[in-house]
């Protein structure tokens, strides 16, 4: 991985990145043109192969999509919408921006966690020299394409330290942290010179040359100290929202000059489907919403490059790089921000809760959650589960999520994704083709392996937990601030979106079709047509590798049964949903069970 203050311009890096490897000291000597665009960001950049095929560094082949697109290949997502929910997905990065058939990719984004508010209650109004004071204190001045009838502004105040994901903080910290530096030294190597004089020329100082001496020693005392105790809290922004007669519009000042002329004005990126960039050194994107009739602006950055890494898997669109395209390139995201920046991208329900609010606004199809943790109370006896739950049968959309990645031990699935029946647990497993183009290793296994460390069941109440498997890895999309194209990032977080991306090519043919379908007929068909894969624990692996072109015959095969929107629940003793003897006390005994099926 590059870091950026290792190079003296931003255009080096960029070589660095393109030439697919680290920065060299030979690239430091690059022109210096600064560029003001994060295209070359997205610039087509050869990969240079590791010894696999292509088509494993998205996996496809594993789970029949290869197949599905070959033979559908108009239904390649489109007409489906995803909602992503996890630490924000970059609306500026590769292969993000368009659909397979020339749509917007990123269709809304959200902060569900409330990390990027901005609370903008206090309004101003312009003084006589046509400029406004911020909450920082600054004079700032109205860009002159903005229309505002009121001649009224709302003004906030954010740090940079809550937008700022936990890589590019450090990253920032270190590029401001050079020009301090630079001075430290200079006004350190002066004043030792000072001393190092005065020294000479006073080998013997009198009471008052000594004074002049302490005083050069207590300077340069002082300089170690700063250094030493250099505190850098970063940026803070002033923010402004305006009404221009039909619509609420926003404008950070990301450059600290109070000058609004040369910052991007925004509104809600639902309506309008654009995004800003802070700077040219942190390319950090990021969108704006803006609630409660102005009175909060929300500021939505990434709080790492995990979401879209994932939403990349999911529905990827590269036109000239078809190895690089997601499961679903025609598929359209709705991003839902859960991973709180402020806790270094934890969730703690809040945003899941938020997120299901704009998954029935933008009429999601299917949620992807690549998160999760230990669940004492599987299924539907907490919050969360009953939420999950009602968004399924109710609402009617697909949730899939990650099995956890705390295995090989028994019942290490976490929630959501292991322990709540409504949705689509995924393991995550691994083929020798993946070995060898993502890992490089040159002697591989002859089949499909689990992962050691993703989760097993069952679950503590008697659920199998798993139910079933997917690629477990991939080199994906990662958002702009990483300063790269791509990254290989591995876990049960990548079989989800494979296989949330894998349903999308089933609904998007579903639809054209005109077809009925349920979630849970859909669940039946992965499980019903998934392959177990030898050796394997079906605690691992459920019910096994889906099949996506397999599932897909299943539903129409199945279209017009009796019992294709049936689903039904396992009751057992205490509510749970089976029976879990695990420990040698339990297993010594007849024991009877009463157990209930609704």
């Amino acid at each position: 991985m590059m870091d950026l203050p290792s190079c003296s311009h931003l255009t080096a890096a960029l070589l660095a990145l393109a030439a697919g490897g680290c920065s060299s000291p030979t690239l430091t000597h690059a022109p210096a043109e600064t560029s003001t665009s994060i295209t070359n960001v997205q610039r087509a950049m050869p990969y240079q192969p590791t010894g696999g095929p292509l088509d494993a560094l998205q996996p496809k082949k594993e789970t029949g999509v290869d197949r599905f697109l070959s033979k559908y290949p108009d239904s390649d997502g489109r007409g489906v919408v995803v909602a992503i929910f996890d630490t924000g997905v970059d609306p500026g990065a590769p292969g993000l921006q368009v659909t397979s058939d020339g749509r917007p990719k990123i269709i809304d984004v959200i902060d569900g966690t409330g990390s990027g508010d901005v609370d903008t209650s206090t309004v101003v109004e312009l003084t006589e020299d046509g400029t406004f004071e911020g909450l920082s204190g600054r004079k700032l001045t109205p860009s002159p394409d903005w229309n505002n009838p009121s001649g009224e502004y709302r003004v906030g105040l954010k740090p940079a330290s809550e937008l700022y994901p936990r890589g590019l903080d450090g990253r920032m910290t270190r590029e401001r942290r050079k020009d301090w530096d630079q001075a430290q030294r200079v006004l350190t190597e002066k004043l030792d010179r000072e001393l190092a004089a005065f020294d000479k020329a006073n080998p013997k100082p009198d009471e008052e040359q000594f004074k002049v001496r302490e005083d050069l020693v207590a300077r340069i005392d002082q300089l170690k100290s700063l250094q030493d105790g250099f505190d850098d809290p970063g940026p803070i922004y002033d923010c402004v929202v305006f009404n221009d007669g039909s619509t609420w519009r926003a404008a950070i000042d990301t450059d600290g000059d109070g000058e609004f002329g040369d910052e991007k004005t925004l509104t809600n990126f639902r309506d309008e489907h654009e995004f800003g960039t802070f700077g040219d050194v942190d390319l950090l994107n990021y969108a704006l919403n803006i609630y409660n009739e102005g009175d909060v602006l929300s500021i939505v950055a990434d709080a790492g490059a995990h979401g879209t890494h994932v939403a990349g898997i999911v529905a990827a669109n590269f036109p000239d790089q078809p190895e690089l395209n997601g499961m679903a390139p025609g598929a359209q995201i709705v991003a839902v921000k859960i991973g709180d920046t402020r806790l270094g991208s934890s969730s703690v329900g809040t945003g899941t809760t938020r997120g299901f609010t704009a998954v029935l606004e933008n009429h999601v199809d299917v949620i992807n959650m690549s998160y999760g943790g230990a669940d004492a109370f599987p299924d539907t006896r907490y919050r969360n589960g009953q939420l999950v739950s009602e968004i399924v049968n109710k609402h009617g959309v697909i949730f899939v999520s990650s099995a956890g990645n705390d295995g090989p031990a028994f019942s290490t699935v976490g929630g959501p994704g292991g322990s709540t029946t409504a949705l689509i647990g995924v393991g995550a497993a691994i083929s020798p083709e993946m070995m060898k183009a993502q890992y490089a290793l040159r002697e591989t296994e002859t089949g499909l392996l689990q992962y050691p460390w993703s989760s097993r069941g069952p679950t503590l109440d008697g659920d199998l937990g798993v139910d079933v498997t997917a690629p477990g890895g991939a080199i994906s999309s990662v958002p702009n601030w990483t300063l790269q194209k791509n990254q290989l990032m591995n876990g049960t977080s990548m079989s989800s979106p494979n296989t949330a991306g894998g349903i999308s090519l089933i609904l998007s043919k579903l639809k054209q079709d005109g077809a009925d379908y349920t979630p849970h007929s859909v669940k039946r068909a992965l499980m019903n047509t998934a392959v177990l894969m030898p050796g394997q624990s079906r605690w691992a692996q459920g019910s096994g590798m889906i099949q996506i072109d397999s599932a897909y015959e299943h539903l129409v095969n199945y279209e017009e049964g009796s019992d294709r929107d049936v689903f039904y629940t396992i009751t057992g003793p205490g509510g749970e949903r089976g029976v879990y003897l695990r420990e040698p006390f339990e297993n010594n005994q007849t024991l009877e069970q009463r157990i209930s099926i609704n």
